[in-house]
């Protein structure tokens, strides 16, 4: 089962989430440890492509100036500009839906590679690259329209292809129908935090962050692999409860989370809103300060624990 806590509220990795995640709910961080060539590869098929539709669209843009009469109305201004009025039928009407076509797809495309290009050329091609990805416009949209009694299960089958290596190790196009984007400005800042010591690379391991009430909660699927280090933070959990004779609540939080984060095949289930509501309230119930105990634990914990009093700029 992944480890799952609270990122305590005056740590860098808060106060970066805090800044460069504010526009989403959920975001994904994975290490990219890739072959450096194959990447490499991919970025020269994408810097290939993106000149072809550069050019493709600069065409269509050009001609657009025909095709609708703006040099014909500019024209009457400018002789220099003189031009043929347009022909308005119906094959116009088509080259314009054409056109929104193109420009909606292409020029987001575009804007991307151009953020691609700024981070390869201030960092370069790394042997092991943080990468974030948050859900794109068409998945939150596919999310909202599914029906309540089903959203819950879509969003999760979502999150278990976003944290599936076979499936985040896929070069990605940036295509506007893509589940995930990439915030390559996100990507860039973490690699100046890192630089100045604020931020380790090893905090933005395979983990899902996701906004709570009560602030950001991480799951740790990069810690699965490590058992002997979730067994001692659930047993440092367990020792505090036991010492204020709260051991009774150590047992209901974990039946919460067996019952609600595993699936009957055994598979992990990412932590719902719904599963911190409940843990919060048995810690309510019993008048553990729920918010405070698991901000100390998550203190203690390396990822977050280094330089707690710096800030992200």
């Amino acid at each position: 089962m992944p480890a799952a806590h609270q990122v305590p509220e005056g740590s860098p990795v808060a106060a970066f989430l805090a800044e460069y995640a504010s526009d989403t709910e959920i975001y994904v961080s994975h290490l990219d440890t890739t072959e450096v060539s194959s990447r490499k590869r991919h970025f020269f098929i994408m810097l290939g492509t993106n000149l072809a539709w550069s050019f493709l669209l600069g065409k269509r843009i050009y001609g657009a100036l025909y095709r609708y009469g703006i040099l014909f109305i500019l024209g009457k201004i400018s002789p220099i500009l003189k031009a043929p009025p347009p022909a308005v039928n119906w094959p116009l009407a088509g080259q314009l839906c054409l056109d929104i076509f193109l420009l909606s797809v292409l020029l987001p495309l575009i804007k991307n590679f151009i953020s691609v290009m700024t981070l390869r050329y201030h960092h370069g091609f790394q042997k092991s690259e943080i990468v974030f990805r948050k859900p794109s416009s068409a998945t939150v949209a596919n999310i909202v329209s599914q029906p309540p009694d089903k959203r819950d299960s879509y969003m999760n089958d979502v999150l278990r292809r976003a944290i599936d290596p076979e499936e985040f190790k896929q070069p990605t196009w940036g295509m506007p129908w893509d589940e995930w984007t990439m915030d390559f400005r996100a990507m860039a800042v973490a690699y100046e935090a890192e630089k100045k010591g604020l931020i380790s690379r090893d905090a933005w391991e395979l983990s899902v962050w996701m906004k709570m009430k009560e602030g950001w909660t991480v799951i740790e699927h990069g810690k699965v692999s490590d058992p002997l280090g979730q067994v001692g933070m659930m047993e440092k959990l367990q020792r505090k409860l036991t010492a204020m004779g709260k051991r009774h609540v150590f047992t209901q939080m974990m039946e919460v989370i067996q019952v609600k984060t595993v699936a009957k095949d055994g598979t992990a289930l990412p932590v719902t809103e719904d599963v911190d509501t409940i843990i919060a309230d048995i810690f309510r119930r019993n008048e553990v300060d729920f918010a405070q105990l698991t901000s100390e634990l998550a203190t203690e914990s390396p990822r977050f624990a280094a330089n707690s009093s710096k800030k992200t700029k």
